[in-house]
């Protein structure tokens, strides 16, 4: 995709979603989103769409009156996928008021994090997000009984990670390609499972968090189902460390980023809220450096404003491996298409304290071994055995496989550069020094 469009694509999120006070007059492209003809649309589209921000953009248009700026053919192309988004979240919302029911009578409590609980303080309507699953957090010791009476149901377990998040799904009997219309009602449903508010993963990196999830975790209600979520602050500190986790794996949607932005505008002058947020960041010095790096990758893509509390925690020094990257390979990286690029493992070894456990992390990330990549999870057995799936998953995992390799070679390129910025801000640290010592 060209990146001029994506690049476009959020200045205008930007420009479309702040108050005049509030926009950033550094924000410069070349093109006005404007003046992309339907053709350009049409080749840049799917692309938008895998991002996550094609329909919030949409919505920003539609409360600004810019639409009406759009070739008439885009314009029908937009509201197509408003409507088709429209349909298949409401069939996402009944799947999920069938799993709830299913659970509350198996008697277990669970917090619906991400996704449904998002609304309306991230995004206004469920319409402008797309979104593939739903995430619950249940207690470790009703993981068991949750799993248990959702398989009564019809889901099947298909992953058990090994942080113990487990994904269960309905069987499907169409596999998606990368290039399928995302907006199509899903078949089938998708859960995962979570036992822990942080959940570090393989990467064995480990964050202080809130501990019961349920103490303070206040009902919600969507549509016909009402449910519990995470209260404003709780959930703020959840999607950033969503954010951080996916930094720490391959590909972080710009959607998710784009909601830190609009939750930061929705609530910017709520003082209590923020010194909440900041009491839950300074819990340990790597939850700090984790939210600094997601809110300042926020503010490099989206000028989000920082609210005034949380200066203290993103007050980075200028020559801090973590402001040098975002300067440098943020953008890069966060604005890609799936399945991203290894431009982040630049700055992860700042984040391991262990050589050994980076070095072996790396390794698996570089060249990854073990089970094979498959085109689609759930899959219905008979279907997964038939010659056309296995053909297309053949496919899927010789892309993989070239994936690796050339990102392989953009990260080994990338990594000079990166060690000799390195080198050339520790040498702009000396010269004072020297200097100083010598007067």
């Amino acid at each position: 995709m060209s990146n001029r469009f994506l690049e476009t694509a959020v200045a205008a999120l930007h420009t479309l979603r702040c108050d005049p006070g509030f926009a950033n007059p550094g924000t410069r492209v070349e093109r006005d989103l404007f003046s992309f003809s339907h053709l350009e649309w049409m080749r840049h589209i799917g692309v938008l769409d895998r991002t996550g921000l094609t329909l919030p953009l949409y919505a920003r248009m539609l409360t600004s009156g810019d639409w009406s700026r759009l070739p008439s053919a885009t314009i029908k192309t937009l509201e197509k996928r408003r409507r088709d988004n429209e349909i298949r979240m409401q069939g996402m919302q009944e799947t999920f008021g069938h799993a709830a029911r299913a659970l509350q009578q198996a008697g277990v409590q669970f917090v619906c994090v991400k996704g449904f609980s998002l609304f309306p303080e991230f995004l206004e309507e469920p319409w402008q997000r797309h979104q593939i699953d739903i995430d619950l957090i249940v207690a470790p010791a009703d993981t068991i009984r949750a799993q248990a009476a959702l398989e009564d149901t019809g889901y099947e377990v298909t992953a058990v990670a090994e942080d113990g998040e487990r994904r269960l799904r309905i069987p499907v009997a169409k596999a998606l390609s990368q290039d399928a219309y995302l907006y199509q009602q899903q078949q089938g449903g998708a859960i995962e499972l979570h036992s822990r508010f942080w959940e570090g993963g393989a990467e064995e990196f480990r964050l202080n968090c809130p501990v019961d999830v349920f103490e303070h975790a206040e009902m919600h209600t969507l549509g016909s189902i009402s449910f519990l979520r995470l209260p404003l602050a709780e959930a703020f500190f959840y999607q950033v460390l969503h954010v951080f986790r996916h930094f720490l794996g391959s590909w972080v949607r710009p959607l998710w980023l784009y909601e830190i932005a609009r939750f930061i505008d929705r609530h910017r002058d709520n003082e209590a809220l923020w010194q909440r947020v900041r009491m839950m960041l300074l819990e340990d010095p790597n939850t700090a450096r984790a939210a600094a790096l997601v809110l300042l990758t926020t503010n490099e893509l989206f000028a989000c404003f920082i609210p005034t509390a949380l200066e203290g925690v993103c007050a980075l020094p200028d020559d801090s491996p973590i402001r040098l990257w975002i300067r440098h390979y943020a953008r890069r990286w966060v604005l890609t298409d799936m399945a991203g690029n290894k431009l982040n493992l630049l700055l992860q070894r700042h984040f391991f304290s262990d050589d050994r456990k980076w070095r072996r992390y790396l390794a698996g990330r570089l060249m990854p071994v073990g089970a094979r990549p498959v085109l689609c999870e759930g899959m219905d057995q008979g279907i997964a055995n038939g010659f056309r799936y296995r053909a297309a998953n053949l496919r899927y995992r010789v892309r993989r496989v070239w994936h690796h390799l050339s990102t392989d070679a953009g990260f080994a390129v990338a990594n000079i550069l990166w060690e000799m910025q390195l080198r050339s801000r520790q040498n702009a640290r000396v010269v004072p020094q020297l200097r100083g010592s010598q007067s």
